[in-house]
């Protein structure tokens, strides 16, 4: 959504080129639509993660794992901020910066 918000505020003889880009089947205010719908199943994805990492530390904790509490805990750290700092961070970077982990 960032990107969209920057190309809408492109000089119009700019933007004009960016239209001819789009053709009628698919027109630009079902992609801004589209966009948002995207950003906000992002958001709520984003908010189901954190609670499933409580989860996760939660049973740690009554495991007395003290190890996977702590990384549970740095990794929701750690997103957090990452959201919080970076506009425009979104679900797909996170995906990309944290599949290292699973592979």
């Amino acid at each position: 959504m960032a990107q969209w918000n920057q190309l809408q505020m492109l000089d119009c003889k700019y933007l004009e080129q960016v239209e001819q880009l789009y053709d009628d089947s698919f027109p630009m205010d079902i992609r801004q639509y589209l966009m948002a719908m995207q950003d906000s199943l992002a958001t709520v994805q984003f908010h189901d993660l954190l609670a499933q990492l409580d989860d996760q530390h939660s049973r740690f904790a009554l495991e007395n794992n003290f190890l996977l509490q702590h990384n549970i805990r740095e990794i929701k750290r750690n997103l957090q901020v990452r959201t919080f700092i970076i506009p425009g961070y979104t679900t797909r970077t996170l995906i990309d910066d944290y599949s290292h982990i699973y592979s």
